[in-house]
């Protein structure tokens, strides 16, 4: 595999977050799978770690895994991580796709994501079927 993959697991202190970010090199896309329950401190170290490995490989299609994470991030939370995404140097990410997490509750807060991207330009899609999600990115 072209590039780096990293791993990543929540403090000893809660031991509720992990995730690991991976360089899919046969479809050009980088992976960030996330479990457990999300904090502002995850993501900014999951976005990191995940804009790094694209650099990385040069990559502009991400896939990003919540099936099992839980919900807890604000609404504040959420909408700053879209503006940040959507503040990025244009072509920094062509495509995102997320993979809805399994929880009711979990799964609203990533609409709201979704929608707030949608509506400043970036190109994000919820998706329940990682085949689904991988083919939407690659085509």
């Amino acid at each position: 595999m072209r590039g780096s993959a990293s791993q990543h697991h929540g403090s000893e202190e809660d031991g509720l977050t992990s995730f690991k970010v991976l360089y899919l090199e046969e479809l050009g896309v980088v992976e960030t799978v996330w479990s457990g329950q999300v904090t502002a401190a995850d993501v900014d170290r999951g976005v990191t770690e995940t804009g790094i490995l694209a650099a990385e490989n040069l990559c502009t299609r991400f896939l990003v895994d919540l099936r099992e994470q839980t919900p807890g991030g604000s609404t504040l939370d959420i909408f700053s991580l879209a503006e940040f995404l959507c503040s990025l140097p244009p072509g920094t990410i062509e495509r995102e796709a997320v993979l809805t997490p399994r929880t009711p509750a979990a799964a609203d807060e990533i609409k709201f994501f979704e929608t707030a991207c949608r509506n400043r330009g970036l190109d994000v899609r919820m998706l329940d079927d990682r085949s689904a999600a991988l083919e939407w990115l690659t085509s």
